[in-house]
Protein backbone atom coordinates (compact mmCIF):
# COMPACT_ATOMS: atom_id res chain seq x y z
CA UNK A 1 0.00 0.00 0.00
CA UNK A 2 1.84 2.93 -1.17
CA UNK A 3 0.71 6.52 1.23
CA UNK A 4 -0.89 8.76 -0.91
CA UNK A 5 -0.67 11.59 1.74
CA UNK A 6 0.16 15.06 0.17
CA UNK A 7 2.71 17.48 2.24
CA UNK A 8 0.20 21.06 2.92
CA UNK A 9 -3.07 18.87 2.39
CA UNK A 10 -4.71 18.21 5.31
CA UNK A 11 -7.61 16.06 3.17
CA UNK A 12 -4.80 13.75 2.22
CA UNK A 13 -5.03 12.17 5.66
CA UNK A 14 -8.30 11.49 5.38
CA UNK A 15 -7.75 10.12 2.13
CA UNK A 16 -5.33 8.31 3.95
CA UNK A 17 -7.52 7.44 6.44
CA UNK A 18 -10.23 5.76 3.88
CA UNK A 19 -7.66 3.87 1.59
CA UNK A 20 -6.35 2.12 4.73
CA UNK A 21 -10.24 1.11 5.62
CA UNK A 22 -10.61 0.07 1.95
CA UNK A 23 -7.86 -1.86 2.41
CA UNK A 24 -8.71 -3.69 5.27
CA UNK A 25 -12.23 -4.72 4.44
CA UNK A 26 -13.01 -7.53 3.24
CA UNK A 27 -14.49 -9.10 0.65
CA UNK A 28 -17.75 -8.99 1.51
CA UNK A 29 -17.42 -5.43 3.07
CA UNK A 30 -16.06 -3.65 -0.02
CA UNK A 31 -19.02 -5.69 -2.08
CA UNK A 32 -21.29 -4.04 0.06
CA UNK A 33 -20.32 -0.44 0.07
CA UNK A 34 -19.82 -0.74 -3.44
CA UNK A 35 -23.96 -1.84 -3.91
CA UNK A 36 -24.47 1.08 -1.48
CA UNK A 37 -22.67 3.79 -2.81
CA UNK A 38 -21.91 2.58 -6.67
CA UNK A 39 -20.13 5.45 -7.97
CA UNK A 40 -16.71 6.55 -8.58
CA UNK A 41 -15.60 10.18 -7.02
CA UNK A 42 -13.18 12.13 -8.62
CA UNK A 43 -12.04 15.07 -5.55
CA UNK A 44 -10.33 18.38 -7.05
CA UNK A 45 -8.80 19.53 -3.75
CA UNK A 46 -7.69 23.02 -3.22
CA UNK A 47 -5.11 24.00 -0.18
CA UNK A 48 -4.64 28.04 0.91
CA UNK A 49 -1.89 28.54 -0.71
CA UNK A 50 -4.05 27.74 -4.26
CA UNK A 51 -2.04 24.00 -5.27
CA UNK A 52 -4.06 20.98 -6.59
CA UNK A 53 -4.71 17.70 -5.54
CA UNK A 54 -6.70 14.90 -7.48
CA UNK A 55 -8.05 11.70 -5.50
CA UNK A 56 -10.37 9.47 -6.95
CA UNK A 57 -12.76 7.13 -4.68
CA UNK A 58 -13.71 4.40 -6.15
CA UNK A 59 -17.30 2.58 -4.93
CA UNK A 60 -18.13 1.23 -8.32
CA UNK A 61 -15.76 -1.53 -8.94
CA UNK A 62 -12.89 -2.05 -7.26
CA UNK A 63 -13.68 -0.29 -4.21
CA UNK A 64 -10.11 1.50 -3.37
CA UNK A 65 -8.49 5.10 -3.04
CA UNK A 66 -5.74 6.68 -5.62
CA UNK A 67 -4.42 10.19 -6.04
CA UNK A 68 -4.71 11.22 -9.26
CA UNK A 69 -7.49 10.15 -11.89
CA UNK A 70 -8.59 6.52 -11.26
CA UNK A 71 -8.54 4.13 -13.84
CA UNK A 72 -12.43 3.93 -14.02
CA UNK A 73 -13.89 7.33 -15.14
CA UNK A 74 -15.26 9.36 -12.30
CA UNK A 75 -19.55 9.61 -12.13
CA UNK A 76 -19.32 12.74 -10.05
CA UNK A 77 -16.12 15.43 -10.06
CA UNK A 78 -16.07 17.46 -7.21
CA UNK A 79 -14.63 20.39 -6.30
CA UNK A 80 -13.73 21.28 -2.76
CA UNK A 81 -11.08 23.45 -0.83
CA UNK A 82 -8.66 21.57 1.61
CA UNK A 83 -10.14 22.08 5.15
CA UNK A 84 -13.89 22.32 3.69
CA UNK A 85 -13.06 18.48 2.75
CA UNK A 86 -11.62 17.71 6.04
CA UNK A 87 -14.89 19.50 7.52
CA UNK A 88 -16.86 17.40 5.46
CA UNK A 89 -15.73 13.72 6.09
CA UNK A 90 -15.58 15.04 9.92
CA UNK A 91 -19.66 15.94 9.28
CA UNK A 92 -18.77 19.51 10.72
CA UNK A 93 -19.63 20.58 7.61
CA UNK A 94 -23.31 20.51 5.31
CA UNK A 95 -22.85 18.57 2.05
CA UNK A 96 -25.79 20.31 0.76
CA UNK A 97 -25.45 23.94 2.42
CA UNK A 98 -21.39 23.86 1.39
CA UNK A 99 -22.61 23.13 -2.21
CA UNK A 100 -25.66 26.89 -1.86
CA UNK A 101 -22.24 28.67 -1.13
CA UNK A 102 -20.35 27.13 -3.58
CA UNK A 103 -17.63 26.02 -1.09
CA UNK A 104 -18.28 22.48 -3.15
CA UNK A 105 -18.74 22.35 -6.87
CA UNK A 106 -20.12 19.27 -8.50
CA UNK A 107 -19.87 17.83 -12.17
CA UNK A 108 -21.55 14.79 -13.19
CA UNK A 109 -24.39 13.18 -10.62
CA UNK A 110 -24.63 15.29 -8.41
CA UNK A 111 -27.34 12.56 -6.73
CA UNK A 112 -24.08 10.46 -6.04
CA UNK A 113 -22.70 12.87 -3.89
CA UNK A 114 -25.29 12.20 -1.53
CA UNK A 115 -24.35 9.18 -1.18
CA UNK A 116 -20.53 10.34 0.22
CA UNK A 117 -21.54 10.15 3.90
CA UNK A 118 -21.79 6.64 3.41
CA UNK A 119 -17.81 6.60 2.36
CA UNK A 120 -17.20 9.07 5.56
CA UNK A 121 -18.97 7.14 7.90
CA UNK A 122 -16.58 4.38 7.04
CA UNK A 123 -13.77 5.88 8.90
CA UNK A 124 -15.90 8.31 11.51
CA UNK A 125 -15.06 6.91 14.75
CA UNK A 126 -10.97 7.10 13.69
CA UNK A 127 -11.56 10.37 11.44
CA UNK A 128 -11.11 13.26 14.40
CA UNK A 129 -8.55 15.34 13.17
Amino acid sequence: MSDIRVPGFKSSEVIALLDKHFNAYSADEKAALIKKVNGVFQFVIKNAQGKEEVFTIDCKKEGKVVRGKGAVKADAIITIGDQDFVDLADGKLNGQKAYMSGKLKIKGQMMLAMKLDNVFKSIKPESKL
